[in-house]
């Protein structure tokens, strides 16, 4: 389903609205939000993180991703994916935002509703409490399932 043309409209508007949800916890905390900015790297190659979090000098790059939960690590290693994917964009970052610190997430959530631990860590730092740091992982995971199974509705009326 992952790859499937015909529910990759549903899957962007999943991640889009996880996305969304992110962007409003942290404009809610003073951050200012960048949505996919187009950074190009020193051989010109193109890349687009979700989001760019920017608070004083802090800046968080963020890049969300579904992942089905096939196996034990399979969010920790998407989570190590996005990162990589990022890291070598420092400089780039830093004339973008003008942020001395800055930090990259891989934000993994799970198609089956799994909540990746690491990702606390994100709300942590966005400034939620740890009440409100639960409800928008409840919130969060209850989403990405609840689009699961859409797509899922979608794929099987289209595949007859």
């Amino acid at each position: 389903l992952g790859y499937c043309p015909v529910v990759q409209e549903a899957r962007i508007k999943r991640h889009n609205y996880l996305c969304e949800l992110l962007m409003v916890e942290a404009k809610k905390k003073d951050w200012v939000v960048f949505q996919e900015p187009l950074l190009r790297d020193t051989q010109n190659e193109l890349y687009k993180p979700d989001l760019i979090f920017i608070k004083e000098q802090q800046a968080l790059v963020v890049d969300v991703t579904v992942r089905f939960e096939s196996r034990q690590t399979s969010l920790l290693d998407a989570a190590v994916e996005k990162v990589r994917k990022y890291q070598h964009l420092k400089e780039q970052i830093r004339e973008l935002t003008n942020a001395s610190d800055i930090k990259f997430v891989g934000f993994p959530l799970g198609a089956r509703g799994k909540w990746h631990q690491g990702n606390y860590e994100l709300l942590k730092d966005l400034g939620l409490s740890g009440s409100r740091q639960e409800k928008v992982a409840r919130r969060l995971s209850k989403r990405a399932l609840f689009s699961s199974v859409d797509i899922i509705h979608i794929f099987v009326s289209q595949a007859r």
